[in-house]
Parts: C-alpha cells; structure tokens; sequence
C-alpha cells in the first residue's frame, strides 16, 4: 500500500512551527505540515513559505548541484531524497527557501501549488522484486484487455499531510505489513478479447468471470502463462488458499502477499507466500461499487478462512494514539519491526463510498528497512 505517483507533490507552503534541536545547539526543526525537518538554526522562522521537498523525491541534477554544492555534508544516493537521522532525531526531509532557485522557478508563487514539474522532481519507483521479474512486471500490463471492473488500489496518503483529518471522528487502525499488494475477485465479464467476443456471442458467456493480479497488473489468462494460474506468485497463492472458492459474485479482495523472498528481512514467520486481507470491495454489474468497512472486512475475513491484518485500535482518533500504534514490534509477527498502520475512518464514506483511509510511517522502520517500498 505504497503512496501512489499521483498523491506525489512538492508544494509551496508555510512553516508552521521551529522548535529547538534538543541535542544540537547549531540545530532547530521546522514543522511543514505535520513533517518534520531539521534545519540550520535561525535560517528559517515560523511563518516563512518554503518548498518542501518529501521523501522518496528523485532531484535533477542541476538542481541537486545547487542544494548540495561539492563540500555539502550532506550527499544524496541516486538523487533520491531519504529520512536520515542528526543528532537522535529525524529529519523527513528537506525544506527550501525561494530564493535558493528563484532562477529555475520565478516569482510569483502560489501557495500549496505542487512544483513537482516545474522543479523537475519525481517520485522514485522502486526496482520490480525479483518474483515479478519472471511476468515481465509493469511492461507486461495490457489495459484495454483488463476487466474495468478490476480496479487497482489507490494507495493511500501519509496522515502527516492531512494531520487533522480525523479530529473527533471514530476510527480503526491496522497494522500496515510490509508484503506486496495482491488483489482477486469475481468480476462481471466484459467481452474484451476475440475470445470472450465469441463466447458472448454463442451465448457461452457466464455472468462473472474470475481475475487477479498484483496491485498494477491484471493476469487472469496471460498466454504465456501455463493455465489458469500460470507461473507466477500471486496465482499459486490464490490457488493454494483456494481463494477464488471463497468468495461470491461481485467481490473483490485486496491483501498483503507475504513470506520468503517477498521483501527482505520481512517473512513474517512464513516459510510459504501467504496472504493477509486488508480491504473488500463489492461491485454490481452497473459499475456502483462499496468498501465494507473496518468490521465488516475483519468478519469477511473470519467467515470466508482468511487472515486479517491486526487491528490495532479501534475507537476515537487522538495524535497521541496514532504515535503510540505507529512504532513498536509487529503484532502479526513479534520479531518484525512495526511498518506502521493505516487509519481508517469507521464509519464515514463519500458518496461513490470510497473509504477514507491514511498511512502512518514507523520512522524506525524507515530507518532499518532494507527495501523500498513503503
């Protein structure tokens, strides 16, 4: 559940607090939104407008050149912009004043206004693992082929964007593992291939046809594939579970795939891939669709023989809490270090009932964690 390229922006906008470097005198940090950023001391103050550039940006050189001219302390691997950690506290990342590049991007600026393109930024895209190496990963998708249906996941926001977002609202909080997005479900048919068009025309059609895939890519029926299920990882493991016998028309699965050669240093005690369910969504033949919510997707989980990632809490939001069950040891597998967890509203859904849902980051994790995707 990665935050996806499309919620990727560096924004123009206001810090909001400095606050002293408890163990460095020649130190402060910045707050930009609910991030925190260390800075040299007195070069910003509160209320000044900056660019905040997050983690995971990849710079252009010209101007990685000029944020980290030869002599810098500071050096970025591949241009890519990490949390790092001065002085026991980390730095999440950086903030730049405009006139450090008022050259490459002229005045006027408009305040929150992503200047991802104007500065030349991109998100980084982790390298495809190894066990997606064999489908020929993200080059192998064929989307006018796909079932429309079929939809991918969104990913979901940093809640440190959004801090406020569920002041005085019911929600839950679920650990977040650290696997890789797998989805199935028992989709309506779309005649979308020669095949299907002929089958539909014979009158052979079913209603509902069955589809899985990672979270990018559908690979129901790849020809180069051996069966049903083909080679590849998320099919064996949808297979081995028996998953498409569990569940009914209209239902759509999305879960972590975890184990051995999943993401490094993270088996979660699995000596085989597995898979842990996080979110139901059910969709009806005229393309309306519903997210279960928090409850309801634990007891779909229990009632049709699947694992259900822990819930953590459940109950009224506070900062507080979401501090405390963001850190720690996994609750699904003890020797693990915590990812961190999603916080969903209980309840509230919007008029398409997408749910409302954010991520929260264990820094340690960020920190620790051998991979790239978070």
């Amino acid at each position: 559940m990665s935050e996806n390229v499309e919620n990727f922006r560096v924004p123009y906008t206001k810090i909001l607090e400095i606050l002293p470097h408890p163990n460095a005198e020649r130190l402060e940090y910045a707050k930009v939104y609910d991030f925190t950023v260390i800075v040299q001391k007195n070069r910003f103050k509160t209320g000044d407008f900056v660019f905040y550039i997050p983690i995971d940006s990849v710079l252009h050189s010209k101007l990685e050149s000029i944020l980290f001219p030869e002599g810098s302390k500071i050096k970025l691997h591949k241009s890519r912009v990490k949390q790092i950690k001065i002085r026991g506290f980390y730095s999440q990342r950086m903030i730049v004043s405009p006139e450090e590049i008022s050259f490459i991007v002229k005045p006027p600026y408009e305040s929150e206004k992503d200047f991802s393109k104007e500065l030349n930024i991109s998100k980084y895209e982790p390298p495809i693992p190894y066990f997606q190496s064999s489908m020929g990963g993200r080059k192998l998708r064929d989307k006018p082929f796909e079932n429309p249906f079929f939809r991918k996941f969104n990913g979901v926001t940093n809640i440190k964007w959004m801090p406020y977002i569920f002041e005085n609202e019911e929600v839950v909080m679920q650990e977040k593992l650290h696997g890789s997005h797998i989805r199935f479900g028992k989709a309506p048919f779309v005649a979308n291939t020669f095949w299907k068009k002929v089958k539909k025309f014979f009158g052979f059609a079913p209603k509902y046809e069955c589809v899985y895939g990672s979270n990018n890519v559908e690979l129901t029926n790849r020809s180069n594939y051996t069966g049903f299920y083909g080679s590849d990882v998320y099919g064996k493991c949808i297979e081995k579970f028996g998953a498409f016998d569990k569940i009914k028309d209209g239902e759509f699965v999305h879960a972590e795939l975890i184990g051995p050669g999943v993401q490094k240093g993270y088996d979660y005690g699995h000596s085989e891939h597995h898979l842990v369910i996080f979110d139901v969504r059910i969709v009806q033949q005229d393309g309306t669709q519903r997210w279960l919510n928090p409850e309801e997707s634990q007891t779909f989980a229990k009632e049709r023989g699947f694992d259900f990632v822990p819930v953590l809490y459940c109950g009224l939001f506070s900062r507080e809490l979401l501090k405390k069950y963001t850190s720690g040891p996994s609750l699904y597998c003890s020797k693990e270090i915590r990812e961190g967890c999603v916080i969903k509203s209980r309840y509230k859904y919007d008029v398409d009932q997408n749910k409302q849902a954010f991520k929260s980051i264990n820094p340690l994790y960020l920190e620790t964690d051998p991979s790239d995707n978070h």
